[in-house]
């Protein structure tokens, strides 16, 4: 299947006047075809290999193909690889780090090898300037490692009090604190509900924060006004951090789509609004979805509706809808579930955390979770309609390096030997003088430290067999012992 890489235009400037090529009739010596193609030809390419069982990026600009590398990765052997190949035409531009990192995360897979040549320079250079690890180095390849970062979300929400310096403060507050991206929710009062005080329109849970609250009433205290956002994401560029939102009808997605948003996020109270998330998928975006208040079946149809849309970026946001949650309500458990379900299907899981405890998301990155969102604030005493659950600056921070210390404990698979270490394992030794023509026994021979004499698992050869030779104490028995 092809994917959409968006390189913005905060990243790089004006594409098209770096690689102008969706004005050239030719693709000058691809990379998989040493003769002079069309542009035509080589999209036709592309399409020819959907069916290979691989993926292919291409870069996207203003919905213009402006190819510029071939990505794709399988599942051979339980490794998912990666390989890249960039058309002449754009090499020597400085391009191959931001394409190799932006490619791997928009894969969505945990880990990811690269295979190069050893006298392949620039792409060593390249591969590990895009933060992939050399695990392995002989003479004729190198392998080099990428183990994706779980991407963390400081959600601002209604945290801004209706301030909009302070709204700035929280982006710039969430980008020291380690967050990856700040969202908000793009909604008003009357896109969300109507303006009647019936008994059904208001909160009746002695236990939520917004208990007796009119529901019209409190999202007009709630909500971020539109006319600060395009602002707030361009600061947020500005910042270096990611800036998206939730939006809750159609008109606040057209609305995030005028600002160029990155991705969508799905509220759970909307996750069973199939017209919206066919909607926001449509355009391509990566989806993000909460499932604090669906079914297993509606889970399913919500990603049906986004496949169906044409989107296969899907991840999806395990959510205990309580405000704040407790730690015994969480069941993470079902985040383990989750990936084995969803993951063959090509969807990520995350957690969306409304506790006021780290612990929640810590274990959720254990069990592989690839996304984290939870609610920030500068101080809870500031107020604000969710101040309640939400971390502050401080305790945002120890999250974020609790869970950064957690990837690196996870690391990958591997049973490779710390040789280092190893010799001081068990191997068999003489413990008592022995004579040639008597007989090894377990007085005379035993498994001790350190790992120099023979391995253990050839004890019971050894015993009762008669000594060639005399041994004196503390000498390590060979394999020449038992032949």
């Amino acid at each position: 299947m092809h994917e959409k890489l968006i390189i913005r235009k905060a990243d790089r400037g004006d594409i098209k006047k770096i690689f102008a090529l969706s004005n050239d009739p030719i693709v000058r010596k691809a990379s998989f075809n040493s003769n002079p193609i069309s542009w035509e030809e080589h999209c036709a390419w592309f399409e020819r290999q959907s069916g290979s069982g691989n993926s292919y990026f291409y870069i996207v600009e203003d919905n213009e193909k402006n190819f510029i590398a071939q990505v794709r990765f399988s599942t051979e052997d339980s490794e998912n690889r990666i390989s890249i190949s960039i058309s002449p035409d754009f090499r020597g531009k400085g391009l191959a780090e931001e394409i190799i990192r932006k490619t791997s995360l928009k894969t969505g897979l945990r880990s990811i090898a690269a295979y190069i040549k050893p006298d392949n320079i620039p792409s060593i250079k390249s591969f590990t300037g895009a933060g992939y690890k050399i695990t392995e180095k002989n003479s004729s390849c190198i392998k080099a490692l990428y183990v994706r970062p779980v991407y963390i979300i400081a959600e601002m929400s209604a945290n801004h009090c209706g301030n909009f310096e302070l709204a700035k403060e929280i982006i710039k507050a969430a980008r020291e604190a380690g967050a990856d991206a700040v969202k908000v929710q793009t909604y008003t009062a009357d896109t969300l509900t109507i303006n009647c005080d019936n008994e059904e329109f208001r909160i009746n849970d002695k236990n939520s924060l917004w208990n007796g609250e009119n529901l019209y009433s409190l999202y007009q205290k709630a909500y971020t006004p539109w006319e600060w956002q395009g602002e707030l994401k361009k600061y947020a560029d500005e910042t270096g951090i990611d800036f998206f939102s939730t939006p809750f009808d159609f008109t606040a997605v057209d609305f995030l789509e005028s600002i160029n948003v990155p991705m969508y996020k799905i509220a759970s109270f909307e996750a069973i609004d199939y017209p919206l998330i066919k909607y926001a998928a449509g355009l391509g975006k990566p989806m993000i979805i909460s499932t604090g208040i669906s079914s297993l079946r509606e889970i399913e149809k919500a990603i049906e509706t986004c496949k169906a849309a044409g989107n296969n970026d899907i991840t999806l946001l395990k959510c205990t809808s309580a405000y704040p949650a407790e730690i015994e309500d969480m069941n993470l458990i079902t985040i383990k579930d989750m990936i084995e379900r969803f993951g063959p299907l090509g969807v990520k899981t995350g957690l969306s955390d409304h506790s006021m405890s780290i612990i929640p998301s810590i274990t959720a990155v254990a069990m592989g979770a690839t996304v984290i969102e939870k609610h920030f604030t500068l101080d809870r005493a500031l107020g604000g309609a969710d101040s309640g659950f939400s971390l502050n600056k401080q305790e945002f921070t120890a999250m974020v390096q609790a869970v950064r210390d957690t990837e690196k404990s996870l690391g990958t698979v591997n049973y490779d030997i710390n040789w280092q270490n190893r010799k001081f394992a068990r191997s068999l030794y003489v413990v008592k003088d022995i004579k040639a023509g008597e007989k090894f026994t377990p007085e005379n021979v035993r498994s001790i430290r350190p790992s120099n004499g023979l391995h253990p698992e050839y004890y019971e050869q050894i015993i009762g067999k008669t000594a060639k030779k005399d041994y004196k104490f503390a000498t390590k028995l060979t394999m020449e012992d038992i032949e």
